[in-house]
């Protein structure tokens, strides 16, 4: 087995005083290039597999971290997590609350754009005032309040709130918050197809062609480059959305990574000369999330009726085989705020058929319910799992039907609240349960998928985003989580692990906790291999 198995520890927040030519686009499919790999550094070529079409280059577009681990290679946030899951400066070179809601972030100096133009405080503001007057979903902004944020020159600003934040830091490392270039913007007229998509990350755009290829290669101007990288210039990342076609293409060993592969085909592609499986904890965990806005999921009865109704750790164990880890509290282990105890307090007692009909029975549906759960048709371990609870909660007498849905629909949806049940992830990628958390609070189009409008709740994770003693401000999410836990609006499946299928000739591979971004910039070819 060459199995690579990465552990990274969770490690507290530290507060630290611490013009352009548009990359070609294309609507026609064409094939993977030929360009040999193997030869000059110049020439050396990045091949990845991954699962998702961006139909955009726009800064914090949405949430999916398919999504956002193509843009953080064009673009940078403020701060960032690393290999040691510690929060380190990046575009800013440190930053200090300065009263209760206003934060000062102290950029680094000659940073430039990758057309050459210099990043400046403005960027940084203008960035937030963007995503804010565009209702671009990013929950990390939703605290912000724009009208409190200004520029005090090139290299500092002021980041206002509208509540005490002060895990602020953590939420800006998020990959949905990287920092567009207001100049390329304003004189490209907004094309994030083309001449707006200029960032100081390690690369640019160089070619996209929707729904097949996307291509990039070194940022000439990368403020990081006296480091070497980006080690590999060029990058060709290939779109296929099934899982089963991934796992195919991994087995050729034409390609150098592959993401978001058939769980089943874990051992296979672990066993096929040249490559082999990385594997590692990260953040997010797997939900069935319980539309409390829509009936009869607004009855509390037959939410928890559901609950008793799944026999989780069999479910998990069934669509992720050997990869799974059925969910023992209600975030992952090790961030801030998780509790096993809490957890086995409400979900503990498992599968249990005659309590399910008991509750049913109680909530007015003695003789059963019918009720739908919706999942993206391209994730067969969602889909196996979607399955494998239809046969269990027919025991309990609920009528179960399974809607598929491909993701540009299903977030609609969703975001609509739609749904009465559905299959979703969140991360906590703050490192502390806040990070979930703040994607269920008012303002965030995510809220709409579990429908909780309690205000209490509301209220009690403002008082842990102002709560400094990182002891108590645990306790705080402790208590958050089991509001969410005791009214049954959120069921933990799995707490997901990342795996990936890697060439054996590439260096350098680790995989980030937080929210699972790979950084290519840090990966490297041995030519020898």
């Amino acid at each position: 087995m060459k199995t690579k198995l990465a552990f990274f520890l969770t490690i507290p927040m530290v507060f630290l005083l611490c013009s352009c030519t548009p990359p070609e686009t294309s609507n026609n499919n064409e094939s993977l290039s030929s360009t040999d790999s193997i030869g000059s550094e110049e020439d050396q070529v990045l091949r990845v597999v991954q699962p998702y079409d961006p139909g955009t280059f726009e800064p914090g577009n949405n949430d999916e971290q398919s999504y956002n681990r193509i843009m953080v290679q064009i673009y940078d946030t403020l701060t960032r997590f690393d290999k040691n899951g510690e929060l380190i400066p990046w575009l800013a070179e440190s930053w200090e609350m300065i009263d209760d809601t206003h934060w000062q972030f102290n950029l680094k100096k000659d940073v430039k754009f990758s057309d050459g133009s210099d990043f400046t405080a403005e960027d940084v503001i203008w960035t937030l005032q963007y995503e804010i007057e565009n209702n671009i979903p990013n929950s990390h902004f939703n605290m912000i309040d724009i009208n409190e944020c200004s520029v005090i020159d090139d290299t500092t600003c002021i980041i206002g709130l509208k509540y005490p934040c002060v895990t602020l830091p953590n939420h800006l490392a998020n990959s949905q918050c990287v920092i567009g270039c207001k100049s390329a913007y304003e004189s490209s007229g907004g094309d994030y197809l083309g001449g707006a998509v200029v960032g100081t990350g390690a690369y640019k755009l160089v070619e996209y062609t929707q729904g097949d290829m996307i291509k990039l290669t070194a940022n000439e101007h990368y403020w990081n480059s006296e480091s070497g990288k980006p080690y590999i210039k060029n990058i060709e990342m290939r779109i296929i959305d099934s899982a089963d076609a991934k796992a195919t293409e991994a087995k050729t060993g034409q390609y150098d990574i592959v993401i978001g592969v058939n769980a089943r085909e874990y051992d296979n592609i672990d066993n096929t000369p040249g490559m082999h499986m990385e594997i590692a904890p990260t953040s997010k965990t797997v939900y069935l999330l319980l539309n409390c806005n829509k009936a009869p999921m607004d009855n509390p009865l037959v939410r928890e009726a559901f609950a008793r109704s799944i026999d989780a750790e069999t479910t998990v164990n069934l669509a992720y085989g050997k990869v799974g880890v059925a969910a023992e509290a209600f975030i992952t282990p090790g961030v801030l705020g998780s509790n096993s105890e809490t957890y086995q307090k409400y979900f503990g007692t498992g599968y249990d058929i005659e309590k399910a009909k008991s509750l049913l029975a109680e909530a007015g549906y003695a003789d059963g319910v019918d009720l739908e759960i919706t999942v993206e048709a391209p994730d067969e371990q969602r889909c196996d799992m979607a399955e494998a609870i239809q046969a269990q909660v027919a025991d309990a007498g609920i009528n179960l039907s399974i809607n598929k849905m491909e993701y540009a629909p299903l977030r609609e949806y969703m975001s609509a609240g739609n749904h009465q049940i559905c299959i979703n992830a969140f991360t906590a990628s703050t490192m502390e349960a806040d990070g979930f958390l703040s994607q269920i609070q008012p303002g965030s189009d995510a809220l709409n998928r579990v429908g909780y409008d309690n205000q209490k709740f509301f209220d009690l994770y403002q008082e842990g985003c102002a709560t400094i003693d990182k002891e108590q401000r645990g306790k705080v999410w402790e208590d958050c989580l089991e509001m969410l836990m005791k009214d049954y609006v959120v069921i933990p499946l799995n707490h997901q692990q990342m795996y990936v299928a890697v060439n054996d000739r590439i260096e350098g591979f680790w995989i980030p906790q937080g929210y699972e971004e790979l950084y290519y910039e840090d990966f490297s070819i041995n030519t020898e291999s």
